[in-house]
């Protein structure tokens, strides 16, 4: 998910872990700076994350249902405050909340977006099952948004986040002051696919990111393919017939080239068809759950995961690095190796004989 959305500040909510444990899943996650607001024994915990290359964050307070910091952008020098919520299910602590939020609000004159899992409600629609949304813990979410001038950013996507047998509710957002709003009019919020939590994952995306797109590839075995059933047969066409070992080779080179870009190739295109499907199951689901769509959801989920670990195996190839099959799997890791070797291969400039440098896009 991080390498799929180029995620460059992360916010891990309700962690429940601390300590040595923490540290090794945060360096697996591919990140070199981060800040732990610890758990309190199996309660809470907020995690940030980000990359020097990419930010400069500023810790200004952190509390235990919240982290509030100041992003120095680096590539654009855009500043904004970010504030990570884990808010707690019980009223009287929420309250406190919105007190330290008003408190916040009251400093802040410029760029500020508060996101998380607020654990609140602004409408009853937000919440489908299980008992009636108390109104009057509605109107007190509601006042601290308009005394902090923040407001609900809208989403696109399933309408709840959160997902617990027939109960579905809308438990996270972003909220942000019209500042805010005005100075970053491409910012959009995207609720993601249940990815193994009870919570959907919340994106807040930049529209105007622009990536390059890769030029061609010359022929390489990956190690990728040898999870599907179909390269064997692949293999056993171009092999097991009565051809010297360089014809053998070639066919075998012809054949499984037709067969990556034929077949194999077109687990991108079941990628985002799975995705497709499961968004609209997930979306069916929120208006109408029933245990035949449940089973699917399960089945799609499982085909999905089987192309994401081919994925992974891709990518820890081409990073050239020493791996061993299906290992520890850290694809972040991996992408920026192949990357980081994609950059010195690049040719930037070239020097004339009189000593003007030319500039080109030649790789």
């Amino acid at each position: 998910m991080v390498f799929q959305n180029k995620i460059q500040i992360l916010a891990l909510l309700e962690t429940r872990i601390s300590g040595s444990r923490a540290d090794k899943i945060i360096r697996n996650l591919g990140f070199d700076s981060y800040f732990i607001r610890e758990a309190t024994r199996f309660s809470g915990g907020i995690w940030l994350l980000w990359n020097k290359c990419d930010s400069d964050v500023a810790i200004l307070l952190d509390e235990h249902q919240f982290v509030h910091s100041k992003v120095n952008w680096l590539a654009s020098g855009k500043e904004e405050f970010l504030t990570f919520v884990y808010g707690s299910p019980r009223r009287v602590d929420k309250r406190c909340l919105w007190e330290n939020l008003r408190s916040i609000g009251s400093t802040i004159g410029s760029d500020w977006v508060v996101l998380g899992d607020f654990n609140a409600f602004l409408e009853k629609s937000e919440k489908q099952g299980g008992r009636e949304v108390c109104w009057g813990s509605v109107q007190e979410f509601s006042s601290c948004l308009s005394d902090c001038n923040l407001s609900d950013l809208g989403f696109a996507g399933p309408n709840f986040t959160w997902k617990r047998g027939r109960l579905q509710e809308r438990l996270d957002r972003v909220v942000g002051n019209n500042s805010w709003i005005l100075n970053y009019p491409n910012r959009s919020v995207h609720h993601l696919l249940f990815n193994g939590t009870d919570h959907r994952p919340i994106l807040l995306k930049d529209e105007t990111q622009v990536y390059g797109a890769g030029g061609s590839k010359p022929f390489r075995f990956l190690a990728a393919w040898l999870t599907d059933d179909g390269f064997g047969e692949v293999v056993d066409s171009c092999w097991k017939q009565n051809l010297a070992w360089n014809e053998a080779k070639d066919k075998f080179h012809l054949e499984t080239s037709f067969w990556h870009l034929n077949i194999f190739k077109e687990m991108h295109k079941r990628k985002k068809q799975l995705q497709g499907r499961l968004r609209g199951l997930e979306t069916e689901l929120s208006r109408c759950p029933r245990d035949s769509l449940e089973r699917l959801h399960k089945e799609l989920w499982q085909e999905l995961n089987t192309i994401f670990v081919q994925e992974e195996l891709t990518w820890f190839q081409r990073a050239r690095c020493k791996w061993l099959a299906f290992g520890d799997k850290n694809s972040k890791f991996f992408h920026s190796a192949t990357v980081a070797r994609l950059r010195r291969n690049k040719v930037l400039a070239l020097r004339k004989e009189g000593g003007i440098e030319r500039k080109t896009q030649a790789s």
